[in-house]
């Protein structure tokens, strides 16, 4: 039963992970060109009553990310080879969660604040050009998560 639980978990967790990284190339192919060609008026996209309700889709992926993985990591635990990829999962995941946590949530908020009929700035440009620019480096962390994901179903035979 346990090995069916955990093998359960981490199909789920590869899931939940597929959909972070897919989301995060829809936001940055479809939706940043959109939201970023000219602040604030452009901001429409992603302000919540006119734009993409991006809360309704984050926030539970990244808890069934989190459920998934903290159960994942429990029910494997005796396992060393899997045991090492679910932390290597963990690690890249808390790090782009807390490097989001500290600045690219409180800035999109910030930007879902501004009113679409302010005049440009060259301060609102610049911090619309830095998150668009650090934020695409948020990516290869979700990638090593798969990565580490997919390789600890691969190891995971018998518990």
């Amino acid at each position: 039963m346990q090995v069916i639980l955990a093998q359960l978990s981490l199909i789920l967790l590869n899931f939940s992970i597929a959909t972070m990284i897919g989301g995060g190339f829809y936001e940055h192919i479809v939706l940043t060109p959109l939201w970023k060609v000219s602040p604030p008026s452009s901001f429409a996209v992603i302000q919540p009553k006119t734009g993409v309700p991006l809360q309704r889709f984050w926030i539970p992926v990244h808890i069934a990310i989190t459920v998934f993985l903290l159960a994942a990591v429990f029910l494997t635990w005796g396992n060393g080879t899997v045991r090492l990829l679910l932390l290597v999962t963990l690690i890249s995941y808390v790090m782009m969660r807390v490097w989001s946590a500290l600045y690219f949530i409180p800035e999109m908020l910030a930007f879902q604040k501004i009113s679409l009929d302010s005049t440009p700035t060259e301060a609102i440009l610049a911090r619309v050009n830095r998150w668009t620019f650090w934020t695409r480096f948020r990516e290869p962390l979700n990638i090593v998560c798969f990565l580490g994901a997919l390789l600890a179903f691969h190891h995971l035979k018998g518990l």
